[in-house]
């Protein structure tokens, strides 16, 4: 085991459990073959990487490529739910709609409509849509500065959190309040070309459209800011308002329930624990000396 890098290892694993998922049901997914296809060939790309990063006859840019491919493969992975996700386990919308009601007493993205208008709309856009660049951030910056100890460190935290969450959306699908609640709001969400291009684009990329449960915003976000405290204490304070933003975002702009968010705070903090020891343990050598 420890000799497998650790983010590969967790990348091997994710895909390991998703060729058993979609076999054991495949009798459920239309598009069974492509998945298998797709995820096999994810394990060779996987394996192509390892063999060439160990012989090092790819070089510096081998070395590049191999410290930035888990972004590629959460990616593809996060890709691939939108086949599979839809056809295991029925939306639990109604159920997360129930137990806001019950927290709040009204539906929390009705509630906020009193706050809706064009210029804030673009703005919590703007938020939103920084999650996907974020982490991102973070892990730049510290290979930048050559902090490669921490920068593996936090590769593989990060990967650790995106890959639980998948497993969250599989055991818990739901497609938010924007799609599911349509017939309770009554002020549309009108922005500048600003909001259509973020709301366009996403709709257009993201092809996995359960994705609610945990709140990944809320979870990678919350897990940045920690990994910038321990690391960047600079970046952490330039992060801080953007990451509030973008949690707010998240249910002024519907895309989420509130007790999405309460579970990926949640998941948020159990990750950043556990992945850091899981991380020391399967890397020993490189134990974090904070």
């Amino acid at each position: 085991m420890k000799r497998i890098h650790p983010t590969e290892g967790l990348t091997l694993f994710s895909l390991i459990g998703l060729i058993l998922l979609t076999s054991i049901f495949r009798a459920r997914i239309p598009l069974w073959h492509s998945l298998l296809f797709r995820y096999v060939i994810l394990l060779g790309f996987l394996f192509i990487l390892k063999l060439s990063y160990d012989s090092k006859w790819t070089g510096k840019i081998g070395s590049f490529i191999h410290s930035f491919s888990p972004i590629l493969f959460v990616i593809l992975i996060y890709e691939s739910l939108g086949d599979l996700i839809q056809h295991l386990l029925p939306d639990i919308d109604p159920l997360l709609a129930r137990i806001d009601l019950f927290i709040f007493g009204v539906h929390p993205t009705v509630w906020m409509e009193r706050w809706v208008t064009p210029w804030l709309t673009d703005l919590l856009s703007l938020a939103y849509i920084s999650y996907y660049f974020v982490p991102v951030v973070l892990i730049v910056v510290l290979y930048l500065k050559g902090r490669m100890k921490e920068f593996n460190r936090s590769v593989f935290i990060l990967a650790f959190g995106y890959y639980v969450s998948f497993i969250g959306y599989i055991l818990f699908p739901a497609i938010g309040p924007r799609r599911m609640m349509t017939h309770l709001q009554s002020i549309p969400l009108e922005g500048s070309f600003i909001t259509d291009f973020v709301r366009d684009i996403l709709d257009t990329l993201e092809h996995n459209k359960r994705d609610c449960m945990p709140s990944g915003h809320t979870q990678l976000s919350l897990m940045v800011l920690c990994l910038a405290y321990r690391y960047e204490k600079l970046l952490f304070c330039i992060l801080l308002p953007i990451v509030c933003g973008l949690i707010i975002s998240t249910i002024y702009l519907r895309y989420h329930h509130v007790i999405d968010l309460f579970v990926g705070a949640a998941f948020a903090i159990g990750c950043v624990f556990i992945g850091s020891r899981l991380y020391q343990w399967w890397n020993a050598e490189d134990a974090p000396s904070d």
